[in-house]
């Protein structure tokens, strides 16, 4: 595992915004707004409060993460460490965390599904930029 002073910050920080903003897409009308808006009983006609902060503060955790699964996949990765690893990190850590939470709340298996799938992408792009920066 790295630490911070080898980390190649241009690369972590556009990492996680890369890895962030598809959730915008992921979680819009054409992702899959309508099945997690259901799951979580959020009246889609209401006008939403505070995206903008929001949105602003999600880039903290954001950037948390680029920078721990950089220490993770350390330096210079190649293509297929970066992927490999974004897949085990999502699937192996953050799915089954929130397996266990969800199991708790008596949240559906649509709503795992939608939340996971979005952190196996983020995952995946955050090795993707990781691995491909120069």
């Amino acid at each position: 595992m790295e630490n911070l002073e080898h980390l190649n910050w241009a690369a972590v920080i556009v990492a996680a915004l890369v890895g962030y903003f598809p959730g915008a897409l992921w979680y819009s009308p054409i992702g899959f707004l309508k099945p997690w808006a259901r799951e979580l009983g959020v009246d889609l006609n209401a006008k939403p409060e505070g995206v903008g902060i929001k949105v602003a503060i999600g880039l903290i955790p954001a950037l948390v993460a680029a920078i721990v699964f950089a220490m993770i996949v350390g330096p210079h990765p190649s293509l297929h460490h970066g992927l490999v690893m974004g897949a085990e990190v999502a699937v192996g850590l953050i799915a089954t965390g929130l397996a266990i939470q969800y199991l708790y709340e008596q949240r559906s298996l649509t709503f795992w599904l939608i939340n996971s799938g979005y952190h196996l992408l983020q995952f995946l792009l955050m090795g993707g930029v990781l691995a491909l920066w120069p």
